[in-house]
Protein backbone atom coordinates (compact mmCIF):
# COMPACT_ATOMS: atom_id res chain seq x y z
CA UNK A 1 0.00 0.00 0.00
CA UNK A 2 3.10 2.35 1.00
CA UNK A 3 5.12 3.70 -1.87
CA UNK A 4 8.25 5.94 -1.09
CA UNK A 5 8.38 8.72 -3.51
CA UNK A 6 11.84 9.87 -2.13
CA UNK A 7 13.42 7.20 -3.54
CA UNK A 8 14.04 6.43 -7.64
CA UNK A 9 14.94 8.67 -10.36
CA UNK A 10 11.82 11.13 -10.50
CA UNK A 11 10.69 11.33 -13.64
CA UNK A 12 9.69 7.53 -13.18
CA UNK A 13 8.30 7.61 -10.21
CA UNK A 14 6.15 10.65 -10.68
CA UNK A 15 5.35 8.92 -13.90
CA UNK A 16 4.12 5.78 -11.99
CA UNK A 17 2.77 7.51 -9.32
CA UNK A 18 0.64 10.24 -11.73
CA UNK A 19 -0.99 7.42 -14.17
CA UNK A 20 -3.61 5.87 -11.98
CA UNK A 21 -4.49 8.90 -10.62
CA UNK A 22 -4.67 10.54 -14.16
CA UNK A 23 -7.11 7.64 -14.56
CA UNK A 24 -8.87 7.95 -11.23
CA UNK A 25 -9.58 11.37 -12.21
CA UNK A 26 -10.53 10.54 -15.69
CA UNK A 27 -13.50 8.05 -14.60
CA UNK A 28 -14.32 10.40 -11.41
CA UNK A 29 -15.06 13.00 -14.13
CA UNK A 30 -17.21 10.28 -16.29
CA UNK A 31 -20.09 10.73 -13.44
CA UNK A 32 -20.64 13.88 -14.48
CA UNK A 33 -20.14 13.79 -18.46
CA UNK A 34 -22.18 10.65 -18.77
CA UNK A 35 -24.89 12.18 -17.03
CA UNK A 36 -24.81 15.03 -19.54
CA UNK A 37 -24.39 12.75 -22.70
CA UNK A 38 -27.24 10.30 -21.51
CA UNK A 39 -29.73 12.83 -20.25
CA UNK A 40 -28.75 15.19 -23.59
CA UNK A 41 -29.39 11.91 -26.16
CA UNK A 42 -32.78 11.28 -24.43
CA UNK A 43 -34.03 14.52 -23.34
CA UNK A 44 -32.37 17.15 -25.66
CA UNK A 45 -31.30 20.67 -24.91
CA UNK A 46 -33.48 21.08 -22.30
CA UNK A 47 -32.26 17.89 -20.04
CA UNK A 48 -28.79 18.81 -20.43
CA UNK A 49 -29.34 22.47 -19.97
CA UNK A 50 -31.03 21.92 -16.50
CA UNK A 51 -27.87 19.64 -15.33
CA UNK A 52 -25.71 22.53 -16.62
CA UNK A 53 -27.79 25.27 -14.69
CA UNK A 54 -27.34 23.09 -11.40
CA UNK A 55 -23.46 22.49 -12.12
CA UNK A 56 -21.77 25.34 -10.99
CA UNK A 57 -23.07 24.16 -7.39
CA UNK A 58 -21.61 20.91 -7.80
CA UNK A 59 -18.65 22.10 -8.32
CA UNK A 60 -18.81 23.79 -5.17
CA UNK A 61 -19.12 20.99 -3.52
CA UNK A 62 -16.24 19.48 -5.63
CA UNK A 63 -13.91 22.28 -4.48
CA UNK A 64 -14.72 21.45 -0.83
CA UNK A 65 -13.83 17.73 -1.37
CA UNK A 66 -10.43 18.38 -3.22
CA UNK A 67 -9.57 21.06 -1.25
CA UNK A 68 -9.72 19.04 2.20
CA UNK A 69 -8.66 15.88 0.87
CA UNK A 70 -5.15 18.10 -0.72
CA UNK A 71 -4.31 18.87 3.34
CA UNK A 72 -4.77 15.36 4.32
CA UNK A 73 -3.26 14.04 1.38
CA UNK A 74 0.60 16.74 2.15
CA UNK A 75 0.40 16.28 6.17
CA UNK A 76 0.13 12.40 5.58
CA UNK A 77 2.64 12.74 2.51
CA UNK A 78 5.07 14.61 5.26
CA UNK A 79 4.89 12.51 8.09
CA UNK A 80 5.62 9.51 5.70
CA UNK A 81 8.87 11.41 4.33
CA UNK A 82 9.76 11.93 8.11
CA UNK A 83 9.20 8.27 9.05
CA UNK A 84 6.73 9.47 11.90
CA UNK A 85 3.86 6.08 11.82
CA UNK A 86 2.41 6.87 14.81
CA UNK A 87 1.62 10.59 14.17
CA UNK A 88 0.57 9.10 10.39
CA UNK A 89 -2.21 6.64 11.68
CA UNK A 90 -3.51 9.36 13.50
CA UNK A 91 -3.76 11.58 10.65
CA UNK A 92 -5.03 8.99 8.61
CA UNK A 93 -7.92 8.28 10.85
CA UNK A 94 -8.91 12.57 11.89
CA UNK A 95 -8.83 12.77 8.11
CA UNK A 96 -11.43 10.50 7.59
CA UNK A 97 -13.97 11.71 10.72
CA UNK A 98 -13.19 15.18 9.07
CA UNK A 99 -14.12 14.99 6.00
CA UNK A 100 -17.34 12.83 7.09
CA UNK A 101 -18.34 15.69 9.45
CA UNK A 102 -18.02 18.18 6.59
CA UNK A 103 -19.68 15.63 3.79
CA UNK A 104 -22.73 15.23 6.40
CA UNK A 105 -23.15 19.15 6.73
CA UNK A 106 -22.78 20.26 2.92
CA UNK A 107 -25.50 17.25 1.90
CA UNK A 108 -27.48 18.50 4.23
CA UNK A 109 -27.09 22.53 3.30
CA UNK A 110 -27.18 21.34 -0.36
CA UNK A 111 -30.54 19.30 -0.07
CA UNK A 112 -32.80 22.29 1.81
CA UNK A 113 -31.11 25.36 0.05
CA UNK A 114 -31.72 23.65 -3.62
CA UNK A 115 -34.81 26.07 -4.80
CA UNK A 116 -32.94 28.93 -3.84
CA UNK A 117 -29.83 28.16 -5.22
CA UNK A 118 -31.14 27.63 -8.68
CA UNK A 119 -33.46 30.99 -8.34
CA UNK A 120 -30.30 32.69 -7.14
CA UNK A 121 -28.13 31.31 -10.52
CA UNK A 122 -31.11 32.93 -12.65
CA UNK A 123 -32.32 29.75 -13.93
CA UNK A 124 -35.10 29.79 -16.32
CA UNK A 125 -38.60 28.83 -15.36
CA UNK A 126 -38.34 25.59 -18.33
CA UNK A 127 -35.46 24.54 -16.23
CA UNK A 128 -35.85 25.56 -12.71
CA UNK A 129 -37.78 21.96 -11.14
CA UNK A 130 -35.66 19.65 -13.37
CA UNK A 131 -32.40 21.56 -11.96
CA UNK A 132 -33.19 21.79 -8.23
CA UNK A 133 -34.50 18.42 -8.23
CA UNK A 134 -31.43 17.23 -9.61
CA UNK A 135 -29.40 19.30 -7.61
CA UNK A 136 -30.92 17.99 -4.00
CA UNK A 137 -30.74 14.50 -5.09
CA UNK A 138 -26.88 15.34 -5.90
CA UNK A 139 -26.47 16.89 -2.77
CA UNK A 140 -27.65 13.80 -0.82
CA UNK A 141 -24.56 11.96 -2.11
CA UNK A 142 -21.81 14.11 -1.28
CA UNK A 143 -20.96 13.20 2.11
CA UNK A 144 -20.01 9.80 -0.12
CA UNK A 145 -18.15 12.26 -2.49
CA UNK A 146 -16.06 13.25 0.40
CA UNK A 147 -15.66 9.77 2.14
CA UNK A 148 -14.53 8.78 -1.06
CA UNK A 149 -11.96 11.67 -1.22
CA UNK A 150 -10.50 11.25 2.01
CA UNK A 151 -9.66 8.17 0.98
CA UNK A 152 -8.12 9.03 -1.59
CA UNK A 153 -6.08 11.65 0.35
CA UNK A 154 -4.94 8.86 2.41
CA UNK A 155 -3.51 6.47 -0.61
CA UNK A 156 -2.23 9.42 -2.43
CA UNK A 157 -0.09 10.74 0.64
CA UNK A 158 1.49 6.80 1.35
CA UNK A 159 2.51 6.68 -2.40
CA UNK A 160 -0.20 4.93 -3.30
CA UNK A 161 -2.33 6.00 -6.44
CA UNK A 162 -3.60 2.69 -7.96
CA UNK A 163 -6.00 1.01 -5.06
CA UNK A 164 -8.64 4.17 -5.90
CA UNK A 165 -8.71 3.86 -8.95
CA UNK A 166 -9.63 -0.10 -9.02
CA UNK A 167 -12.99 0.93 -6.53
CA UNK A 168 -13.59 4.14 -8.95
CA UNK A 169 -13.09 1.58 -12.53
CA UNK A 170 -16.32 -0.68 -10.63
CA UNK A 171 -18.28 2.57 -9.41
CA UNK A 172 -18.10 4.35 -12.84
CA UNK A 173 -19.34 1.26 -14.67
CA UNK A 174 -22.21 1.29 -12.27
CA UNK A 175 -22.77 4.74 -12.73
CA UNK A 176 -23.11 4.51 -16.31
CA UNK A 177 -25.63 1.26 -16.89
CA UNK A 178 -27.72 2.84 -14.06
CA UNK A 179 -27.59 6.18 -15.83
CA UNK A 180 -28.80 4.34 -19.31
CA UNK A 181 -31.24 2.43 -17.20
CA UNK A 182 -32.95 5.29 -15.22
CA UNK A 183 -32.85 8.22 -17.94
CA UNK A 184 -33.85 5.38 -20.79
CA UNK A 185 -36.26 2.89 -19.74
CA UNK A 186 -37.63 4.00 -16.73
CA UNK A 187 -37.80 7.85 -18.00
CA UNK A 188 -36.55 9.51 -15.01
CA UNK A 189 -35.07 12.42 -16.78
CA UNK A 190 -32.33 14.30 -14.76
CA UNK A 191 -33.24 13.10 -11.72
CA UNK A 192 -32.63 9.84 -13.21
CA UNK A 193 -29.10 10.46 -14.23
CA UNK A 194 -28.55 11.87 -10.49
CA UNK A 195 -29.58 9.26 -8.50
CA UNK A 196 -27.13 6.51 -10.70
CA UNK A 197 -24.64 8.99 -9.42
CA UNK A 198 -25.35 8.80 -5.75
CA UNK A 199 -25.50 5.34 -5.91
CA UNK A 200 -22.40 4.76 -7.73
CA UNK A 201 -20.34 7.65 -5.31
CA UNK A 202 -21.92 5.68 -2.24
CA UNK A 203 -20.27 1.92 -3.83
CA UNK A 204 -16.79 3.71 -3.87
CA UNK A 205 -16.73 5.44 -0.50
CA UNK A 206 -17.54 2.38 1.17
CA UNK A 207 -15.16 0.00 -0.64
CA UNK A 208 -12.66 2.66 -0.20
CA UNK A 209 -12.83 3.51 3.38
CA UNK A 210 -13.08 0.10 4.40
CA UNK A 211 -10.02 -0.73 2.75
CA UNK A 212 -7.89 2.14 4.61
CA UNK A 213 -8.87 1.26 7.76
CA UNK A 214 -7.97 -2.32 7.00
CA UNK A 215 -4.45 -1.44 5.71
CA UNK A 216 -3.91 1.57 7.65
CA UNK A 217 -4.00 -0.47 10.96
CA UNK A 218 -1.39 -3.09 9.40
CA UNK A 219 1.08 -0.05 9.69
CA UNK A 220 4.00 -0.78 12.10
CA UNK A 221 4.17 2.02 14.14
CA UNK A 222 5.92 3.27 17.47
CA UNK A 223 3.16 3.82 19.65
CA UNK A 224 -0.57 4.27 20.18
CA UNK A 225 -2.01 5.83 17.96
CA UNK A 226 -5.54 8.16 18.40
CA UNK A 227 -8.85 7.76 16.25
CA UNK A 228 -8.91 12.17 16.43
CA UNK A 229 -6.07 14.12 16.91
CA UNK A 230 -6.85 17.83 17.19
CA UNK A 231 -3.35 19.14 16.49
CA UNK A 232 -2.90 17.19 13.27
CA UNK A 233 -6.45 18.83 12.18
CA UNK A 234 -4.83 21.88 12.79
CA UNK A 235 -2.12 21.20 10.75
CA UNK A 236 -3.89 19.51 7.78
CA UNK A 237 -6.76 22.89 8.27
CA UNK A 238 -3.62 25.33 7.46
CA UNK A 239 -2.59 23.47 4.25
CA UNK A 240 -6.59 22.58 3.43
CA UNK A 241 -8.54 25.91 4.25
CA UNK A 242 -5.95 27.94 1.30
CA UNK A 243 -6.63 24.70 -1.15
CA UNK A 244 -10.49 24.84 -0.24
CA UNK A 245 -10.38 28.37 -0.81
CA UNK A 246 -8.58 28.06 -4.07
CA UNK A 247 -10.58 25.29 -5.57
CA UNK A 248 -13.64 27.22 -4.47
CA UNK A 249 -12.49 30.47 -6.86
CA UNK A 250 -12.64 28.44 -9.97
CA UNK A 251 -16.07 26.89 -8.67
CA UNK A 252 -17.31 30.91 -7.64
CA UNK A 253 -15.97 31.65 -11.44
CA UNK A 254 -18.61 29.20 -12.73
CA UNK A 255 -21.16 29.68 -10.52
CA UNK A 256 -20.93 33.47 -11.37
CA UNK A 257 -20.56 33.06 -15.39
CA UNK A 258 -23.32 30.75 -15.37
CA UNK A 259 -25.76 32.94 -14.19
CA UNK A 260 -24.35 35.47 -17.21
CA UNK A 261 -25.17 32.43 -19.51
CA UNK A 262 -28.66 31.64 -18.26
CA UNK A 263 -29.16 34.87 -19.35
CA UNK A 264 -28.80 33.37 -23.35
CA UNK A 265 -31.06 31.42 -25.05
CA UNK A 266 -31.61 27.51 -24.30
CA UNK A 267 -29.25 26.35 -27.15
CA UNK A 268 -26.19 28.32 -25.55
CA UNK A 269 -26.84 27.19 -22.41
CA UNK A 270 -26.89 23.19 -23.12
CA UNK A 271 -23.84 23.95 -25.23
CA UNK A 272 -21.92 26.11 -22.80
CA UNK A 273 -22.68 22.95 -20.72
CA UNK A 274 -21.22 20.34 -22.63
CA UNK A 275 -18.49 22.20 -23.95
CA UNK A 276 -17.73 23.11 -19.96
CA UNK A 277 -17.85 19.09 -19.17
CA UNK A 278 -15.46 18.38 -21.65
CA UNK A 279 -13.36 21.42 -20.33
CA UNK A 280 -13.43 20.53 -16.88
CA UNK A 281 -12.57 16.86 -17.96
CA UNK A 282 -9.66 17.80 -19.32
CA UNK A 283 -8.92 20.57 -16.69
CA UNK A 284 -9.04 17.99 -13.78
CA UNK A 285 -6.44 15.47 -15.71
CA UNK A 286 -3.66 18.27 -16.25
CA UNK A 287 -4.24 19.10 -12.26
CA UNK A 288 -3.76 16.15 -11.61
CA UNK A 289 -0.43 15.94 -12.20
CA UNK A 290 -0.03 18.85 -9.76
CA UNK A 291 -1.73 16.68 -7.24
CA UNK A 292 0.82 13.94 -8.21
CA UNK A 293 3.40 16.24 -7.53
CA UNK A 294 2.29 17.78 -4.14
CA UNK A 295 2.61 14.24 -2.60
CA UNK A 296 6.01 13.90 -4.21
CA UNK A 297 7.26 17.19 -2.78
CA UNK A 298 5.87 16.88 0.47
CA UNK A 299 7.47 13.38 0.97
CA UNK A 300 10.92 15.38 -0.50
CA UNK A 301 10.13 18.00 2.08
CA UNK A 302 9.45 15.87 4.98
CA UNK A 303 12.78 14.20 4.04
CA UNK A 304 14.59 17.66 3.55
CA UNK A 305 16.00 16.47 0.05
CA UNK A 306 15.08 19.80 -1.52
CA UNK A 307 17.40 18.97 -4.54
CA UNK A 308 14.82 16.37 -5.61
CA UNK A 309 12.19 19.01 -5.48
CA UNK A 310 13.22 21.15 -8.29
CA UNK A 311 13.98 18.34 -10.28
CA UNK A 312 10.35 16.65 -9.60
CA UNK A 313 9.11 20.11 -10.63
CA UNK A 314 10.55 20.05 -14.01
CA UNK A 315 9.84 16.64 -15.14
CA UNK A 316 5.97 17.19 -14.01
CA UNK A 317 5.79 20.56 -15.68
CA UNK A 318 7.03 18.77 -18.93
CA UNK A 319 4.49 15.90 -18.54
CA UNK A 320 1.84 18.19 -17.94
CA UNK A 321 2.97 20.32 -21.14
CA UNK A 322 3.19 17.42 -22.97
CA UNK A 323 -0.39 16.62 -22.16
CA UNK A 324 -2.17 19.58 -22.98
CA UNK A 325 -0.54 19.55 -26.17
CA UNK A 326 -2.28 16.50 -27.05
CA UNK A 327 -5.49 17.64 -25.36
CA UNK A 328 -5.14 21.38 -27.33
CA UNK A 329 -4.94 19.27 -30.71
CA UNK A 330 -8.10 17.29 -30.21
CA UNK A 331 -10.08 20.54 -29.08
CA UNK A 332 -9.01 22.01 -32.17
CA UNK A 333 -9.49 19.33 -34.51
CA UNK A 334 -12.54 17.51 -33.58
CA UNK A 335 -14.84 20.31 -31.56
CA UNK A 336 -18.05 19.38 -33.57
CA UNK A 337 -18.23 15.71 -33.22
CA UNK A 338 -17.06 16.25 -29.12
CA UNK A 339 -20.35 18.41 -28.68
CA UNK A 340 -21.90 15.81 -30.60
CA UNK A 341 -21.90 13.01 -28.11
CA UNK A 342 -24.27 15.07 -26.41
CA UNK A 343 -26.88 15.81 -28.38
CA UNK A 344 -28.35 14.98 -32.04
CA UNK A 345 -26.17 16.97 -33.95
CA UNK A 346 -28.20 17.39 -37.15
CA UNK A 347 -31.21 18.62 -34.61
CA UNK A 348 -29.51 20.70 -32.34
CA UNK A 349 -27.36 22.83 -34.04
CA UNK A 350 -27.27 25.98 -31.92
CA UNK A 351 -26.14 23.54 -29.28
CA UNK A 352 -22.68 21.95 -31.63
CA UNK A 353 -22.03 26.00 -32.26
CA UNK A 354 -21.85 27.22 -28.71
CA UNK A 355 -19.87 24.45 -27.65
CA UNK A 356 -16.99 24.73 -30.89
CA UNK A 357 -16.74 27.80 -29.94
CA UNK A 358 -15.99 27.01 -26.01
CA UNK A 359 -13.51 24.14 -27.08
CA UNK A 360 -11.90 25.71 -29.78
CA UNK A 361 -11.50 29.59 -27.90
CA UNK A 362 -10.24 28.28 -24.27
CA UNK A 363 -8.33 25.00 -25.35
CA UNK A 364 -5.11 27.16 -26.53
CA UNK A 365 -4.69 28.52 -23.13
CA UNK A 366 -4.05 25.27 -22.03
CA UNK A 367 -0.36 25.56 -22.87
CA UNK A 368 -0.42 27.96 -19.68
CA UNK A 369 -2.36 26.54 -17.50
CA UNK A 370 0.26 23.68 -16.64
CA UNK A 371 2.95 25.54 -15.51
CA UNK A 372 0.10 27.27 -12.90
CA UNK A 373 -1.09 23.70 -12.21
CA UNK A 374 2.05 22.30 -11.39
CA UNK A 375 3.17 25.49 -9.15
CA UNK A 376 0.30 24.92 -7.01
CA UNK A 377 1.57 21.16 -6.86
CA UNK A 378 4.74 22.77 -5.94
CA UNK A 379 3.35 25.69 -3.38
CA UNK A 380 0.96 23.35 -1.49
CA UNK A 381 3.84 20.48 -1.25
CA UNK A 382 5.88 22.35 1.24
CA UNK A 383 2.87 24.41 3.28
CA UNK A 384 2.26 27.29 0.99
CA UNK A 385 -1.00 26.78 0.59
CA UNK A 386 -2.33 30.39 0.91
CA UNK A 387 0.31 31.93 -1.16
CA UNK A 388 -1.39 29.87 -4.12
CA UNK A 389 -4.63 31.14 -3.34
CA UNK A 390 -3.50 34.29 -3.22
CA UNK A 391 -2.28 33.61 -6.96
CA UNK A 392 -6.22 32.44 -7.78
CA UNK A 393 -8.00 34.63 -6.45
CA UNK A 394 -6.20 37.57 -8.77
CA UNK A 395 -6.28 35.24 -11.72
CA UNK A 396 -9.74 34.71 -11.49
CA UNK A 397 -11.50 38.15 -10.59
CA UNK A 398 -9.74 39.18 -13.58
CA UNK A 399 -10.98 36.71 -15.74
CA UNK A 400 -14.58 36.94 -14.38
CA UNK A 401 -14.27 40.97 -14.62
CA UNK A 402 -13.48 40.70 -18.61
CA UNK A 403 -16.11 38.15 -18.78
CA UNK A 404 -19.00 40.86 -18.10
CA UNK A 405 -16.56 43.20 -19.95
CA UNK A 406 -16.29 41.29 -22.81
CA UNK A 407 -19.80 39.99 -22.85
CA UNK A 408 -21.20 43.35 -23.42
CA UNK A 409 -18.26 44.42 -25.95
CA UNK A 410 -18.88 41.82 -28.19
CA UNK A 411 -22.64 41.45 -27.71
CA UNK A 412 -22.20 37.67 -27.31
CA UNK A 413 -21.78 34.52 -25.07
CA UNK A 414 -17.97 34.24 -26.73
CA UNK A 415 -16.89 37.62 -24.46
CA UNK A 416 -16.79 34.38 -21.40
CA UNK A 417 -14.16 32.89 -23.49
CA UNK A 418 -11.94 35.86 -24.81
CA UNK A 419 -11.96 36.28 -21.14
CA UNK A 420 -9.33 33.40 -20.58
CA UNK A 421 -6.82 35.25 -22.58
CA UNK A 422 -6.46 37.68 -19.47
CA UNK A 423 -6.68 35.92 -16.17
CA UNK A 424 -4.13 32.70 -17.62
CA UNK A 425 -1.44 35.42 -18.73
CA UNK A 426 -1.81 37.32 -15.44
CA UNK A 427 -2.09 33.63 -13.22
CA UNK A 428 1.49 32.36 -15.68
CA UNK A 429 3.49 35.30 -14.65
CA UNK A 430 2.71 35.26 -11.35
CA UNK A 431 3.57 31.33 -10.68
CA UNK A 432 6.73 32.19 -12.99
CA UNK A 433 8.16 34.52 -9.82
CA UNK A 434 6.60 32.48 -7.36
CA UNK A 435 8.55 29.41 -8.36
CA UNK A 436 11.67 31.59 -8.75
CA UNK A 437 11.00 32.83 -5.19
CA UNK A 438 10.96 29.23 -3.70
CA UNK A 439 13.09 27.84 -5.98
CA UNK A 440 15.96 30.50 -4.24
CA UNK A 441 15.04 29.11 -1.31
CA UNK A 442 15.09 26.01 -1.38
CA UNK A 443 17.85 25.40 -3.51
CA UNK A 444 20.05 28.32 -3.09
CA UNK A 445 23.63 28.72 -5.10
CA UNK A 446 26.61 27.90 -2.82
CA UNK A 447 28.80 30.69 -3.04
CA UNK A 448 31.98 29.72 -4.65
CA UNK A 449 35.22 30.45 -2.74
CA UNK A 450 37.27 33.39 -3.22
CA UNK A 451 40.43 31.87 -4.71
Amino acid sequence: MVHDLTQGKPLKVIWRFSVPLLLSTALQQIYNIADSIIVGRYTGSVGLAAIGAAYPITLFFIAFATGASMGCSVIISQLFGAKRMRDLKSAVFTALLSLLAMGILLSALGVGLAGSLMRLLNAPDSLYADAKHYLAIYSAGVVFMFLYNAATSVFTGLGNSKRPLYFLMLSSALNIVLDILAVGPLHMGVTGAAWATTISQAVSAVLSCSMVAKEILKLPSDGTHRYFDTALLGDMARIALPSIFQQSCVALSHTILQSLVNTFDTSVIAGYEAASKLHNFAYMCFNTLGTALSSFVAQCYGAKDYPRIKQGFRVSTALCFAFTLAVIAVFQSIPAQLAGLFVDADAEAGVIEAGVNYLRIISPVYSIICFIITTGGLLRGVGKSMTFFVETLIEFAVRVSMCFVLTKALSSYTGLMWAWYFGSPCGFLMCLGLYFREMRILCPKEKIPAK
